[in-house]
């Protein structure tokens, strides 16, 4: 009987020591470095990746959303004491030599306790990632009534799901006060693209900055062509990954008589070299400027820039005025090719 009893506390203690903390472990075929990052405001901790690429490791956390980094990409997951997760991560991206390598906004699964939250998270934010851009791209058109409806909607039905998903309390009110930020960041937004619009059609503002192939170079050095321009940084992740779908965009325009490719850096001077290296490594083409003083360049400031976020894009008309303030991104290349073969076809004429 004593032995039955000392079984059951021992079998009762582990269950409680398991539920002290997270165990989380999985494996990351051809990753992007040697470790994951797991953090949010009040939380970091580094896991190193195994010889094999395999990981094993015990997290003593606050229950909520942090975000697991590889080094190169990043999601967001959901974690709390007596979680026990298996991530697996698969390559299914080709990098510039042709190798494949691990994509951690398309390639993760979860197992294990925790794991329904989690792929929820994951295959949520992929869709967001994969179509997301044209419904936000297209709310944007929509008056001020109109956008209050839209979100609202779309956060009553991202809450429906979280519901039917799970009756963790916590996620829920995680989840609710997120959806409430989302909701007044991006109408913030959707007011900053407002008064964005409304340069369309006026002077462009005036730059004069260092060219990669020395000296410098302005707007006017460059009018007589119309100017995709294009306002990057490099630190900035969604700038890169518009970096292929630039290249695709420069080689099918490229030797036309009427559009010239500007590229402006807002990296600090200092970082030059990281400018001048990824560009190279990039084998990034057309006029590329490095702005005088990063976020607080006026050019920066005076589009508006600083509020809007980069990647940004801009199209700028042979005499220096703006076509559009907002232009759309490389990726949107049914919408962007359609803008630049307008140019051609209705508009360069009055110019030439």
């Amino acid at each position: 009987m004593k032995k039955i009893i000392v079984l059951i506390i021992i079998i009762l203690s582990s269950c409680n020591q398991n539920n002290n903390f997270v165990s989380f472990k999985g494996k990351v075929i051809n990753p992007n470095s040697d470790s994951l990052l797991i953090y949010n405001n009040d939380y970091k901790k580094t896991i190193k990746l195994d010889e094999d690429n395999s990981f094993s490791d015990t997290l003593n956390i606050k229950a909520g959303k942090y975000i697991i980094y590889d080094g190169k990409y990043a999601v967001w997951s959901y974690l709390k004491n007596g979680y026990n997760i298996e991530m697996n991560v698969k390559p299914n991206i080709l990098d510039s030599a042709g190798n494949k390598i691990s994509n951690f906004r398309e390639s993760i699964n979860f197992k294990g306790k925790g794991s329904d939250i989690n792929n929820f998270l994951f295959e949520y934010n992929l869709r967001q990632s994969e179509s997301g851009m044209n419904l936000y791209d297209q709310m944007m058109s929509l008056d001020s009534i109109g956008i209050n409806t839209a979100l609202d909607s779309i956060n009553k039905i991202y809450i429906k799901e979280v519901s039917e998903l799970t009756n963790d309390k916590n996620f829920l009110e995680i989840e609710t006060t997120s959806r409430d930020n989302f909701k007044k960041s991006y109408i913030s937004f959707w007011n900053t693209k407002q008064e964005i619009s409304k340069h369309n059609g006026k002077k462009s503002p005036y730059f004069n900055y260092e060219n990669l192939l020395g000296g410098t170079t302005s707007i006017d050095d460059l009018k007589g062509k119309f100017l995709y321009i294009d306002i990057w940084a490099t630190w900035c992740g969604p700038c890169k990954d518009e970096f292929p779908s630039f290249r695709k965009l420069e080689k099918k325009y490229h030797g036309i008589d009427y559009l010239d490719f500007v590229s402006i850096s807002i990296d600090d001077i200092k970082d030059r070299e990281k400018w001048i290296e990824m560009i190279d490594k990039e084998k990034l083409s057309g006029t590329h400027l490095l702005a005088d003083k990063d976020w607080k360049s006026q050019y920066v400031i005076d589009n508006m820039i600083d509020q809007s976020g980069i990647p940004r894009y801009i199209i700028v008309d042979p005499k220096g005025y703006i076509v559009n303030s907002d232009a759309p991104r490389p990726s949107q290349e049914k919408k962007l090719y359609s803008i630049i073969d307008n140019l051609n076809k209705n508009v360069v004429s009055q110019w030439f």
